[in-house]
């Protein structure tokens, strides 16, 4: 018998981006849970129409929410997949003959229960390929009951057991504007002030400009990004902002207005 692959998408304000991203993984996909977060626009609405199974859960971290949509699913594998991003077909059917492959001695499947799958990031309109977005992989398909989220912030999937490789990539569609990418950095940002103050992690202004001035350094030449062109040191520039502003952030809490959650 086949197994079954159940497709997680979490959402919020998806509506550009849902239709491409469900249209490249139907021909894997038994089902596809997508968890929103409380859209205004049409994601829910055109998810629907395009066959998902549609949940509402209110946002409070991104592992919680990916947990979520995984224990609704009902497929023997999960495989997750963020909105703005495409599966090709390559990938598609590499993930279909690798979990249904029986020429393995056990005779049962794959042996492993997650697989990492390489990512192609596609920013300000071009793929990047160094400043530390390449090589980029991660496990996004596994045994359901073999895998969960953890971390509240660039969560990643912890897997019982042995984990293999694919070989095809995924397409991500990030930030077509520095706009976009500047949106991101102030949502991500208060994510990472909050989890410091958690942890009762304490502002450090050496340590806010030393994290600043090394990631720019890593990314822009250690990672290389000065091969990416203009595109490799602007994203160095703002990710080392990224850094900077979540320490400014950690001592608004600190220092200014404790009361800010």
């Amino acid at each position: 018998m086949k197994n079954k692959i159940s497709v997680t998408i979490i959402t919020l304000n998806e509506d550009e981006n849902i239709k491409r991203c469900i249209d490249s993984i139907k021909e894997i996909a038994s089902e596809i849970v997508l968890v929103d977060s409380g859209s205004t626009d049409n994601t829910v609405e055109t998810a629907k129409q395009l066959g998902a199974k549609v949940y509402s859960r209110k946002f409070d971290n991104f592992a919680d929410q990916k947990n979520h949509a995984a224990k609704m699913a009902t497929g023997d594998w999960i495989y997750s997949i963020d909105a703005d991003e495409i599966n090709t077909t390559e990938l598609n059917e590499e993930i279909l003959s690798t979990i249904n492959d029986q020429s393995f001695f056990t005779g049962h499947g794959s042996p492993f229960n997650g697989y990492f799958i390489p990512r192609r990031n596609i920013i300000l309109g071009k793929e990047i390929k160094h400043t530390r977005w390449s090589p980029d992989k991660h496990v996004w398909l596994w045994k359901r009951g073999k895998g969960k989220w953890h971390s509240e912030i660039h969560e990643e999937v912890v897997i019982q057991g042995e984990v293999g490789e694919l070989r095809n990539a995924k397409i991500h569609y990030q930030y077509e504007t520095l706009s976009e990418f500047m949106q991101m950095i102030n949502r991500y940002t208060e994510l990472e002030a909050k989890q410091k103050i958690k942890k009762e992690i304490k502002f450090s202004f050496i340590r806010m400009v030393f994290d600043a001035k090394l990631s720019f350094f890593r990314r822009f030449l250690y990672k290389r990004g000065f091969l990416d062109g203009w595109r490799g040191f602007m994203l160095s520039y703002m990710m080392a902002i990224y850094r900077l502003t979540t320490w400014v952030k950690v001592w608004e809490r600190e220092k200014v207005n404790p009361s800010i959650k």
